[in-house]
């Protein structure tokens, strides 16, 4: 017989383990690893770091990017930019995102060029990196000259293609912490080696052991859907972990937990989880189970589930209560207004208050609260209203 663990257990030991209660943690990597890796585009990488580290400051995480280079961006599960530590890139390369071929194939058909072209352009493109500064996509572009194979699209295909065979990396981006616009250099200039192969099956239960140090405990089904595998990939992972996963019933559904942590999951009470976070969109905390109500309960009532997620998934920036979404928010971090529109009467103001104070010391800017009217399904607004999900719907 399984052990029986609560969802209440379960939400408020994820949410000590991620920083998102108890005292947070103490610095980027620490939460790098505690998330699996964090979301990886501006601004949701400094925001997310932000609920989790006391104190965090933009430049934090700028320093390890950029500075110590200790962790990196890059394409890994479901073919999503995370941040993630550079002794774990061998196992994301190798089971994670699409296959290397498979990359090849699909951005030559796009791009209107052969895999020989394909190729041929890619090393053109690493050519033009090396011993050069980083460059953009614009950049490269003009490094190269007109003579250039393919339709409009080629060039940034490759670029991606490059980033998938761990061959060029994103490096500091231009503009403000909220800038998405990324120079390019070779991952070995940047790096200062290639990434090791690795075995497939050994990266996968690797990816497994580090999802249940984040998630768990989490089921199958959870861990199939954040990884992006098949369920012929994400069995064999999960077995392969031996005695260091043991199986739990979550509520009567089978799950899995790390047996190292038991101790620790069985000691913990739902009042564990309690406090007040400003999560945004895409934070890894809502987006680490499965895209369902019934895989997201423990964060969302099913009633709020359309107005956290939209069709497909995406979760939008919530305001987070002892683990349960109770809002949403939006930051104009230019007009130094944190808009929110709670779920209901119940959400503690003086908690929220502090938690943007907090927010505008790690950006930079002095927050004033506004609050919103409940806000309605995602699906009233127009498309991407999860990217805004207060005044897109005005």
């Amino acid at each position: 017989m399984s052990l029986p663990v609560s969802v209440g257990q379960a939400r408020a030991h994820v949410l000590r383990k991620q920083g998102l209660a108890g005292d947070g943690l103490k610095s980027v990597p620490a939460a790098v690893d505690a998330t699996g890796g964090v979301y990886g585009t501006a601004p949701t990488c400094y925001l997310s770091c932000a609920a989790r580290i006391p104190g965090f400051q933009v430049a934090d995480l700028d320093h390890e990017l950029y500075t110590e280079r200790s962790v990196v961006r890059l394409r890994a599960m479901r073919g999503m930019a995370y941040i993630e530590p550079l002794a774990l890139l061998p196992a994301l390369f190798a089971c994670t995102g699409e296959a290397r071929d498979k990359t090849l194939k699909r951005v030559a058909k796009y791009a209107e060029m052969t895999e020989v072209q394909t190729l041929a352009l890619a090393d053109r493109i690493e050519a033009a990196l090396e011993g050069c500064p980083p460059m953009t996509v614009k950049e490269i572009r003009e490094a190269l000259g007109g003579d250039l194979p393919g339709n409009r699209n080629a060039l940034q295909m490759t670029v991606a293609l490059l980033g998938r065979h761990g061959r060029i990396v994103r490096t500091r981006a231009r503009g403000t912490w909220r800038s998405d616009l990324y120079p390019y250099a070779r991952w070995t200039d940047w790096l200062g080696a290639p990434v090791e192969d690795m075995d497939p099956a050994a990266a996968r239960a690797e990816v497994a052991r580090r999802y249940l140090r984040a998630y768990g405990p989490a089921t199958a089904e959870d861990l199939k859907w954040w990884t992006g595998w098949t369920k012929r990939d994400t069995l064999p992972a999960l077995a392969a972990l031996g005695e260091e996963a043991t199986p739990v019933s979550l509520d009567g559904t089978d799950a899995w937990a790390l047996t190292d942590e038991l101790d620790a999951l069985t000691a913990t009470s739902p009042g564990d989880g309690r406090g007040v976070r400003l999560l945004p969109v895409w934070d890894s905390y809502f987006m680490g189970y499965a895209t369902k109500p019934a895989g997201r309960a423990r964060q969302v009532r099913e009633e709020d589930y359309p107005r956290v997620y939209d069709k497909i998934g995406n979760a939008t920036s919530v305001v987070v209560r002892d683990g349960m979404a109770a809002g949403v928010w939006e930051l104009d971090a230019d007009g130094g207004t944190l808009t929110v529109a709670p779920f209901d009467e119940e959400l503690p103001w003086d908690d929220v208050a502090a938690q943007a104070a907090a927010l505008g010391q790690a950006i930079g800017t002095e927050l004033k609260v506004v609050r919103a009217h409940v806000p309605g399904p995602l699906s009233d607004g127009p498309r991407n209203t999860f990217l805004s999900p207060i005044s897109l719907r005005s």
